[in-house]
């Protein structure tokens, strides 16, 4: 009997000593997952301007390969305005921007950009955001550069992923 309870008396001495399970620490398991909404007919980063003044010429017959040239050219500096935006925000520290091929996106982003090279008007980087695991937007929200855009972008996807 003395020892049953001496053997028993060691085991729950013993039993604390032995390490629990790990747990997983709170938060998301993964850094949050931003991609370019993917459409026909829009680029990731769309010059307004430039593609009414198509959709216009391409109405009424004329020949707009003049001004989807320069509206490629266009879109092409918004976009490398908005890259270098979010490379250097440290607000984008935790979130990965997605290209083809990648991790399926958790945020699908449109930029649209007004009156960027309209002297007597700001420009204005309307962005919206979508929950791919909802299937809910995120508030619209405006900016006056790319910068300002990708800052503001990043911080409502890290608040949204959690």
């Amino acid at each position: 009997m003395r020892y049953t309870l001496l053997i028993l008396f060691l085991a729950i001495l013993a039993l604390p000593q032995f390490p629990s399970k790990p747990q997983a620490p709170p938060g998301p398991k993964h850094a949050p997952i931003l991609g370019f909404a993917e459409s026909k007919d829009a680029t990731p980063i769309l010059d307004t301007d430039l593609f009414a003044e198509q959709k216009y010429i391409e109405e009424v017959g004329a020949d707009s390969s003049k001004v989807k040239a320069k509206r490629d050219a266009h879109e092409a500096l918004l976009m490398r305005e908005f890259m270098d935006g979010f490379n250097d925000a440290k607000e984008c520290d935790g979130v990965i921007l997605s290209g083809k091929g990648d991790n399926k996106p958790d945020f699908a982003l449109q930029i649209r950009v007004d009156s960027h090279d309209t002297l007597e008007q700001k420009p204005i980087w309307a962005w919206v955001l979508r929950n791919l695991h909802t299937d809910k937007l995120l508030p619209v929200r405006e900016d006056e550069s790319g910068k300002q855009a990708a800052k503001g972008i990043c911080l409502a996807v890290l608040k949204a992923a959690g």
